[in-house]
């Protein structure tokens, strides 16, 4: 791979300044060989089942100029992203997105190409254990990687999206996803109205931990998206997520909105009567 100089850095237009800044500020670890693919406590739960391999990148527009997110904006889903949660917020974590989101950006042929040798690597370890691999490239993105998921066609991949869009025309047999549901703006709600609809597997994320002195509850007739990240091997139903990377306090004044990423205990029965229309539709 051809090193990053510090003239290209501040020249190119792909880059956010606070990116270019910490680009040039950490060039000697930009150039170093990085390995693309992590997991996480989350995917290693079904472990026994899959070995699970993710593509952590900075989200929207927090490294590119054009954001890697489409439906970040109407989904409100920025400032809860899975990015600032657990591991993936602390230094390290975020160093390595942050430089994976600039080889993304500027280095493409290079990146695609180091993809496509962890896959295969990822595919001859699962021929010596057994374990059949699984792929993930949105961890903390919204890319439609579907020209390099054809290239790999006996590869199992999945995603979440908010894209509804991407959900209804994805036809690649080896690539599942996911409707990531949003209520915070009109836009995203219609959007998840129309995925019910379409009976499509949705994911809707609450704003609780469920912890003692939360009056939040997620609702016992849905599946939990919790245990396992194994979305492939779910039905297509309405899934939930307790809320990743916030307290109480920030749950509390969350939980006053109307107009959230979550599913809170102010737009609770809106949320309910959005999914309603899958008993009309049945």
């Amino acid at each position: 791979m051809k090193k990053f100089t510090i003239k290209e850095i501040t020249s190119t237009p792909r880059l956010t300044p606070a990116a270019k800044e910490w680009a040039t500020d950490n060039i000697d670890y930009l150039n170093k060989p990085m390995q693309l693919f992590g997991s996480s406590v989350k995917v290693e739960k079904g472990a026994d089942k899959f070995s699970t391999y993710i593509l952590y990148m900075q989200p929207a527009n927090k490294v590119s100029a054009l954001t890697l997110c489409l439906g970040a904006e109407s989904a409100g889903c920025l400032l809860g992203c899975l990015i600032n949660s657990g591991l993936l917020g602390k230094t390290a974590g975020q160093n390595a997105a942050t430089k994976r989101t600039i080889l993304f950006l500027m280095r493409r042929e290079w990146f695609f190409a180091q993809l496509l040798k962890e896959i295969d690597a990822a595919e001859r370890k699962a021929q010596r254990t057994g374990i059949p691999a699984l792929f993930r490239l949105n961890g903390t993105s919204d890319i439609d990687f579907s020209e390099l998921i054809k290239q790999r066609p006996d590869s199992q991949f999945y995603d979440y999206t908010k894209l509804l869009a991407r959900v209804s025309k994805n036809t690649l047999p080896n690539y599942d996803l996911t409707y990531s549901a949003s209520m915070y703006s009109k836009q995203s709600k219609r959007a998840l109205r129309k995925a019910v609809q379409r009976k499509l597997r949705i994911a809707v994320a609450y704003n609780t931990k469920e912890s003692s002195g939360e009056t939040l509850r997620i609702p016992s007739t849905f599946i939990s998206f919790d245990k396992t990240d194994l979305r492939h091997l779910d039905p297509q139903e309405i899934g939930t997520l307790k809320r990743k990377g916030s307290n109480k306090k920030e749950r509390h004044a969350e939980n006053q909105k109307a107009n959230s990423f979550f599913v809170t205990e102010t737009n609770q029965e809106e949320f309910q009567q959005l999914i309603a229309v899958k008993q009309l539709a049945a």
